[in-house]
């Protein structure tokens, strides 16, 4: 019942707009959200609809089905007159707000099979086609976690002696890369594509398209479970790069279990002990980068963790297969810096904060965790709202981050109220942490005045971050 009157609220349809628009207009995403939603009226608390041509458009049809809808209810009524319809009526009346928030993506859907997919269809066989006469080499990237980042230094490393382009952000879909690879120069001699894995049959479609000629696997954990029908299928769906690649290059990151067990001849595999025979040794960790000795080179990176040593150690090491000299690969290590929202510091009243509020997964969790232990500080708070998509892993993996936090005895320890937070509170609870533990109702009003809340000396760690569509 709460859920329905919530629907009554004024500017329920911003509601419905605002939440399309945060799903990306993806139809799945909106629809799972409707089903996890529980109050209409507490949805709109990291921001608000922005009004483009597309939302204006969405509002309007639906402007016109409400409009045709409680018209042909009245020209019943008034054409027939009888009792049983005037019953029929309040009932199609009193239907229609959950009837809207469903015609609302009609327009989404029909747009989709009748303009977007031809057009991308095109656009992915343009791109084939200037992709097969482009001389530059091909890197893939996959797996569920670390893929920005690996980019980011197979970009600047790679990019000390070879014209390099990466697809920008997170793009990691077909569409995007076909925009991508549209703007290209065409002299590029490295040409570097992240993977995404949404659904099962993903990457195989992203090599059949992209045609790698080498690849990297940064990891594989629970990050997007929900979407797959269980672990194995996604495990499968990721080393479909490494079916692909054959005998390619293909560098595996080690320090994953799971990968570990793929290694074969034709694979590299890379962790924060080094690559290869190029071992790292006399390694420094500190809130703004990190230091290590991998053979003879001495490697200075903005990237923070011991879990960050790894990929570079392997770019290093691809860049040296490639030709690149000590000289044009210091050049590039120069310019690698942390991405935004992944282990990114600054000050703050005297007190540092790591930002890693960009799509969180287990691993993530446990490298931020184990990096907060070890570096030196006043006082040590951790701050998140956990996990989403992690599907029947859900509760195992908010318990493991209980017995983490437990474990390493911070100061403070700030959640953010929502389904997760009972896991994650009794586990710490049941392990006997004496640290605080501080429950936040409004997660923007804490992160718009974390300088009320810090102090010098602090060093605060934020993972993950839960946009509106999750609760």
């Amino acid at each position: 019942m709460k859920k329905y009157l919530s629907r009554l609220n004024f500017g329920y349809e911003r509601v419905l707009l605002y939440m399309l628009q945060q799903t990306e207009y993806d139809v799945r995403e909106y629809l799972r959200w409707l089903r996890r939603v529980t109050d209409f009226r507490e949805v709109r608390k990291r921001g608000d609809l922005v009004l483009t041509m597309k939302i204006r458009l969405l509002f309007q049809a639906l402007a016109l089905f409400v409009v045709i809808y409680l018209a042909t209810i009245f020209a019943i009524l008034i054409i027939f007159n009888q009792i049983w319809l005037y019953i029929l009526a309040l009932i199609l009346i009193l239907v229609l707000p959950v009837l809207a928030q469903y015609v609302i993506v009609l327009p989404l859907i029909l747009g989709d099979i009748l303009i977007k997919k031809p057009l991308a269809k095109r656009r992915i066989a343009d791109a084939k086609e200037t992709l097969k006469n482009h001389p530059g080499y091909k890197i893939a990237i996959a797996g569920s976690f670390g893929k920005t980042t690996a980019k980011s230094v197979l970009a600047a490393i790679l990019g000390g002696g070879k014209k390099v382009a990466a697809t920008p952000g997170n793009i990691n879909q077909p569409l995007g890369f076909a925009k991508f690879i549209a703007g290209l120069a065409g002299d590029e001699e490295i040409l570097i594509f992240e993977f995404g894995e949404y659904r099962a049959g993903d990457i195989i479609k992203m090599c059949d398209f992209i045609q790698p000629d080498a690849g990297f696997i940064t990891g594989i954990n629970d990050a997007h479970l929900v979407n797959f029908a269980n672990r194995d299928e996604l495990v499968a769906d990721i080393m479909d790069l490494q079916k692909y690649l054959g005998d390619k290059p293909l560098y595996l990151n080690g320090d994953s279990e799971i990968l570990r067990k793929f290694d074969n001849k034709n694979s590299t595999i890379y962790s924060h002990k080094g690559v290869a025979n190029l071992l790292t040794k006399n390694v420094i960790l500190t809130a703004f980068g990190t230091e290590f000795s991998l053979g003879k080179m001495k490697i200075e990176s903005g990237l923070l963790g011991r879990h960050n040593i790894g990929i570079v150690a392997a770019a290093v090491d691809f860049a040296k297969k490639l030709g690149l000299n000590d000289r044009e690969i210091r050049a590039g290590l120069k310019t690698l810096q942390s991405v935004e929202h992944r282990m990114k510091p600054r000050i703050l009243n005297g007190a540092v904060i790591i930002d890693d509020t960009y799509n969180g997964n287990l691993d993530g969790f446990r490298a931020g965790i184990e990096l907060l232990r070890e570096l030196p500080a006043t006082r040590k708070i951790y701050v998140t709202p956990g996990l989403v998509e992690q599907g029947f892993a859900t509760e195992p993996n908010h318990q493991e981050i209980g017995r983490l936090l437990a474990t390493a005895n911070f100061d403070k320890i700030v959640l953010m109220k929502n389904s997760a937070t009972k896991i994650i509170h009794d586990e710490l609870i049941s392990r006997n942490y004496r640290g605080e533990i501080l429950l936040i109702n409004d997660p923007l009003d804490f992160y718009e005045n974390l300088n009320l809340f810090v102090a010098s000396g602090d060093l605060v760690l934020m993972q993950n971050d839960w946009t509106d569509n999750y609760h």
